[in-house]
């Protein structure tokens, strides 16, 4: 149990932190992408003003308000670099409104000849965008439409690179992060599993320490009894929640044993169909004492389980029928899903439509039964989850608004 909970603790904390984490870095990554993009629209703007040459020398004192000297009279370009708009490598490409290319200035860049420029214009599908490591823009002409090819090749491999660094910080930052985790987890939940041991410990304590009072109750119940005679209303009574206290104390020593246990439960193939139609034959007379009746549909299905426990959980599911069923007939199916052996138990009830996990948890019991009439204290299908649990199965209760079927998922031999 603690392990369990200690393993949830370690997955929902990297959890947060790694969606926290990542989260920041997704955005700084997106916003140095779109800083990156906007800069080269700049760019783009500011070689589309015709100023993309750098502006002369000034001559004799710059006027007053112009900024520091060496500002070439207010020719630096706003949003930028001072030169970066001057050393851009691009070019322009003006087609016809077929998209034919009319012509091409490529006299600012180097590695793209006049055979490259039709390519160019025909990824160039949109406005603005990307082709390859060029950034464009697209405006429309009379003649037809004018394309301007910026170089950012240098740009992207430099947000490329700040995104691979920061992938590779994050992982080293998550790696160092779970660690710790996984270190501290223990201290952190050490006050949780002092506790949970305690409430072992006297679970188990209390129900040696019962077995004793209860068992010479129930003597002393039965010698009343030889000698006053079994009528007696009181000694029924008595011998009847002795067997109640005796059932309960079982199953609770049973669920916090299964707790306790670090190891591996012994496991072995075997006849599951016929396991339980052993444990249905037990039930029958009790069922028709009940006015019910057990029907099978079990396929021959073995699987890799401990028997014993298999055998108690049926036979609680099936006891739990008896008490609790509205209808005649409890239906005990066994069919093969995947590598998986299915097992239901189904009987009338009137439970809300849906899945029911509150029905395995310790001492609950639907309102209608709260009063004891039928026996029942709440821990049998507590067992059947953990006798689930302990095979790497699982256990669920489904209800379409007339028939409830509990289900146990088991491993195929």
């Amino acid at each position: 149990m603690i392990k369990k909970l200690r393993k949830r603790f370690i997955l929902l904390a990297l959890a947060v932190v790694a969606t926290v984490i990542l989260v920041i870095v997704a955005g700084i990554d997106v916003a140095n992408y779109v800083n990156m993009k906007n800069n080269a629209d700049d760019t783009i703007s500011f070689l589309e003003t015709d100023s993309a040459a750098p502006p002369a020398p000034p001559q004799g004192e710059p006027p007053q308000g112009s900024g520091q000297e060496g500002d070439r009279f207010g020719m630096k370009p706003r949003d930028l670099p001072g030169e970066t708009a001057f050393s851009a490598r691009y070019f322009t490409v003006e087609t016809d409104a077929e998209g034919r290319v009319l012509s091409a200035d490529l006299d600012r860049i180097a590695f793209v000849s006049q055979s490259d420029v039709a390519s160019f214009v025909a990824s160039a599908t949109g406005t603005s965008g990307f082709v390859g490591n060029y950034r464009y823009q697209v405006k429309t002409t009379e003649t037809g439409k004018h394309y301007i090819f910026l170089d950012c090749e240098k740009e992207i491999d430099a947000t490329r690179a700040f995104i691979l660094s920061g992938a590779v910080i994050t992982a080293v930052g998550l790696a160092a992060i779970a660690i710790l985790i996984i270190v501290l987890s223990r201290s952190v939940l050490a006050p949780v599993e002092e506790s949970y041991q305690k409430q072992k410990r006297f679970i188990t304590d209390a129900g040696h320490e019962l077995k004793t009072p209860l068992t010479v109750i129930g003597a002393n119940a039965e010698l009343l009894e030889m000698e006053i005679g079994e009528d007696n209303e009181w000694l029924t009574s008595i011998k009847g929640q002795v067997q109640k206290l005796g059932k309960l104390t079982k199953e609770l020593v049973y669920l916090s044993r299964m707790d306790e246990a670090d190891a591996p439960i012994a496991k072995a193939p075997f006849a599951l169909a016929a396991a339980l139609e052993e444990c249905a034959d037990g039930f029958k007379e009790t069922a028709l004492v009940a006015g019910k009746r057990i029907t099978l549909d079990l396929a021959p299905l073995r699987v890799n389980a401990n028997e014993e426990m298999i055998r108690r959980a049926a036979n609680l599911l099936l006891d739990n029928a008896v008490k609790y069923a509205e209808g005649e007939e409890i239906r005990l199916t066994l069919r093969k899903e995947g590598k998986r052996a299915i097992l239901e138990e189904s009987n009338a009830a009137s439970l809300p439509k849906g899945s029911h996990p509150e029905l395995f948890e310790r001492f609950y019991r639907p309102d209608a039964s709260r009063n004891g009439e039928t026996g029942g204290h709440g821990i049998g299908l507590s067992v059947v989850k953990a006798i689930a649990e302990a095979h790497g199965g699982e256990a669920a209760c489904l209800s379409d608004g007339a028939i409830v079927t509990f289900r146990l998922t088991l491993p195929l031999a």
